[in-house]
């Protein structure tokens, strides 16, 4: 990550990118809703537009919007029989009750401005706590919330969502441009669907910066690992419940967790200073036992963050951990010594990096707009194999494929790209999302499919056996805490972190 954000990387940081940070104000309503009226939040609303909004789709055809957020031209219809006649400047029901406090009634009926629509969307209220694949028919969303009349709302809601998020550049470029050039994705696929959500403050992952979302870890169907604010929790979506395995008491003072990664029974977690707290999890719960912690650097330096972390095997057989640190360089931590073994300097800050499943190549992304294939075996400083090409922005996320073969990579300009390792010139695939930057990026076990998550409201799920011609949408309202799909490939899980809309764990199951 770039200099300027790493000082900022708090969460105070995610007003780069929150839709609902501007409209808390201090949160006195329940259930972590605005304290503000609609009017305030239709005045913070029609603040965040910052250009006209064009050529937008409904599912009953094409639709135009004003610059002032306003639709104009489509009808549609909601599951309760109420239809929207979408006109110039005002979205009218024909048979719908009013459902929002700014109404204007006039001769022709009722009628109301499309940013209090929106507004009213903010004010809606989660009814559950946990969610299961019956509530889902009954109406409900993975998020609680209930939809069943209110169908069109939510679409233009969505719709609103997507095109006021803003998108955060270190490197100025065209996003339309990326787009332009990605492959054209069948997105209407189902591969995994909804099966449970435990939602709440429990299940809230933390996001300490807004950059940093690789914050949950899934090592079986039933041990789901992520970042909460009072520590490291483990989540078994079988039994609706969850476990601290590494409490804030435990990490030093003043420890922010920035990474984190769970394997071969150990927990890993990074700070904002190069520092780390490592916890065997066959150790007892006592807090007195089984931690160890240090600093991965000869010093503890203020923002050499510690952006990343995955886990691997020495040729020895020993677990370690490959940290990214955003002093520029790569370090590997022998986990059986807690000693830093090797460091690989870098010219630019280290995101992300990833190792193939045979240890013979690693891929390394940073505030570089290309990726570099490395051979660590050659020597301290590494052999530049490859460079993968073709991003415009500065990335943050790489995974390679089970087999190998291919390696993906996760960008702040909107896109991921899938590259073969064999021949990784040009990219095979361009994906590119929604709201912006692909911030985390996952090989399922089986190989057949890539996750790619944003940073908010979507996961995309793509059939790489298609070619990534074919893709599922998981779609949600919030801020992505994480998602990691467990090793059988069974399942997905995806955090979402959001205080507005509801924060909780989701779980996904593939169809067989």
């Amino acid at each position: 990550m770039n200099r300027r954000a790493a000082e900022n990387g708090s969460n105070s940081s995610l007003e780069l990118l929150r839709l609902d940070d501007g409209l808390d104000g201090g949160g006195s309503g329940s259930g972590g809703r605005p304290g503000r009226g609609d009017s305030d939040i239709v005045q913070q609303l029609q603040l965040l537009i910052q250009e006209p909004m064009e050529n937008l789709q409904l599912d009953g055809g094409r639709t135009d919007v004003g610059s002032n957020g306003s639709i104009l031209g489509d009808v549609a219809e909601n599951s309760d029989g109420s239809s929207f006649h979408i006109a110039s400047g005002v979205v009218t029901p024909t048979t719908a009750v009013a459902t929002t406090a700014t109404i204007d009634t006039s001769a022709g009926g009722h009628t109301w401005d499309f940013l209090a629509n929106a507004a009213q969307m903010f004010e809606r209220v989660s009814e559950l706590r946990e969610v299961a694949a019956a509530d889902i028919r009954k109406g409900y969303d993975m998020q609680g919330y209930q939809w069943r009349g209110y169908e069109i709302q939510k679409r233009l809601y969505m719709t609103y969502r997507r095109q006021v998020y803003p998108q955060y550049q270190c490197v100025q470029h065209d996003v339309q441009a990326v787009r332009k050039h990605a492959n054209c994705v069948d997105n209407t696929a189902s591969f995994y669907s909804f099966r449970s959500s435990s939602l709440g403050d429990g299940y809230r992952g933390q996001i300490n910066h807004f950059q940093l979302r690789d914050l949950l870890c899934a090592t079986s169907n039933y041990d789901v690992y992520y970042h909460h604010a009072d520590g490291v929790y483990c989540w078994n979506p079988w039994q609706r419940s969850r476990r601290s395995v590494m409490s804030r008491s435990q990490m030093p003072k003043s420890f922010r967790v920035s990474s984190l990664c769970v394997d071969r029974g150990v927990v890993f977690t990074g700070d904002y200073r190069g520092r780390y707290c490592v916890k065997s999890l066959w150790s007892d719960d006592d807090e007195s036992n089984g931690v160890g912690t240090g600093g991965l650097g000869l010093v503890d330096a203020d923002n050499d963050i510690v952006n990343h972390a995955t886990s691997g095997v020495a040729r020895g057989g020993a677990p370690q951990i490959l940290a990214s640190h955003n002093s520029g360089c790569l370090r590997q931590l022998d986990l059986g010594r807690l000693e830093v073994v090797d460091t690989v300097p870098f010219e630019w800050a280290v995101n992300c990096s990833a190792t193939m499943p045979d240890g013979s190549l690693d891929c390394v992304v940073g505030d570089c707009v290309d990726g570099l294939l490395l051979d660590r075996r050659v020597g301290p400083r590494a052999a530049v194999v490859s460079r993968l090409s073709g991003h415009q922005d500065f990335s943050f996320a790489c995974a390679f494929s089970p087999d190998g073969r291919l390696v993906a990579t996760g960008s702040q300009d909107s896109s991921a790209r899938v590259y073969d390792v064999r021949w990784p010139q040009r990219a095979l695939a361009t994906l590119c999302g929604y709201m912006g930057a692909m911030r985390v990026v996952e090989f399922s076990g089986s190989g057949r499919f890539l996750m790619a998550a944003e940073p908010a409201d979507y996961v995309h799920i793509y059939d790489v056996q298609a070619s990534f011609a074919s893709a599922q949408d998981i779609e949600f309202m919030g801020e992505v805490s994480g998602a990691a799909f467990s090793p059988d490939s069974n399942c997905l899980f995806v955090g979402i972190s959001d205080a507005l809309h509801g924060s909780g764990l989701a779980e996904f199951t593939e169809h067989r």
